[in-house]
């Protein structure tokens, strides 16, 4: 059976990519292909950018780690979309990069030509993302706005509430009926914020400091989870566990103290109100969450 547009499958593949030479412009041409073959309305100039994004993707990702990376692309019905998950928990952060870093210039390149792009962990590493295609926010044709909808190959369908804060719609159908919990477990509405770039250092790093965020996070929802308070709204942070700034002399020390100071605010005068925001939201189309939700958060009082 060929892969085609389909109402009720959106088409999609993954493969993995080697950390070889000649492994990326193999990548980059079965990518093309591969769309080419679902026959989606996308233009020759959009399947060049294609060619191009996956690339610049692809190779930072078997350039910065030397390991092999996974490729998944997807035609969500208004866009292709094209995801690499490498074994680096480094996410990146192109309007940091000088314009000398040869990777921030791709990263800028992603920026400027892709419909959306965006990066996240993962439990390999971390996944960067880019879609290409209409940009007038059109959902998928078998999504629904403010509603997520799962579909069996059975035709059993489970639906919940999709927040308009969340970054990604779980929507998907034709899911093997076995695979359904697995499904809904996995669920987990996200809106990720960042944090300020410090010169971290650590013993797994070589060649001096790298700039990273420190206590970036998202706001997140998993309304399947075991634990009940993660089921609404909470802030999770990445503090960079085993990492240093090192050497820091009283300048760079009030450089610090004034980033963290700064980002404190952050969080507390636009985070906070969007955590509470959020919260509010989902009780209102949750009620019964109000009584198993202590305000303290995981591992809290009430």
């Amino acid at each position: 059976m060929s892969d085609t547009i389909s109402d009720t499958c959106p088409p999609t593949d993954g493969f993995r990519v080697e950390a070889e030479s000649e492994a990326v412009p193999e990548a980059r041409r079965r990518i093309v292909a591969l769309v080419r073959s679902w026959d989606v309305p996308l233009p020759d100039d959009i399947l060049s950018d294609l060619e191009l994004l996956s690339t610049e993707l692809i190779t930072n990702a078997v350039r910065h780690t030397r390991a092999s990376c996974a490729v998944a692309v997807r035609w969500t019905g208004v866009r292709v979309r094209v995801e690499v998950t490498d074994v680096s928990p480094a996410r990146p952060h192109p309007r940091h990069i000088s314009s000398e870093a040869e990777g921030g210039r791709g990263l800028l390149l992603v920026e400027s030509l892709a419909t959306s792009w965006g990066s996240a962990p993962d439990p390999a590493g971390k996944v960067v993302w880019f879609e290409l295609g209409p940009s007038d926010g059109t959902p998928p044709p078998w999504s629904t706005p403010g509603k997520w909808t799962i579909t069996t190959d059975s035709g059993s369908a489970t639906s919940g509430y999709l927040p308009a804060w969340a970054e990604d719609d779980p929507t998907e159908a034709n899911v093997p009926l076995d695979q359904l919990p697995e499904r809904l477990n996995s669920i987990n509405h996200r809106n990720f914020f960042e944090g300020p770039m410090m010169p971290i250092t650590s013993p797994d790093v070589r060649g001096g400091a790298e700039d990273d965020a420190v206590f970036e996070g998202s706001i997140d929802c998993n309304p399947y989870d075991t634990d009940p308070r993660l089921r609404v709204p909470v802030v999770n942070l990445q503090v960079c566990v085993g990492r240093w700034i090192l050497g820091l002399d009283p300048q760079n020390l009030a450089e610090v103290a004034a980033k963290l100071r700064a980002h404190a605010d952050f969080l507390d005068e636009k985070v906070r109100p969007a955590l509470i925001a959020a919260r509010e939201d989902w009780i209102a189309h949750h009620p019964s969450a109000q009584q198993r939700s202590p305000a303290s958060g995981p591992g809290g009082h009430t």
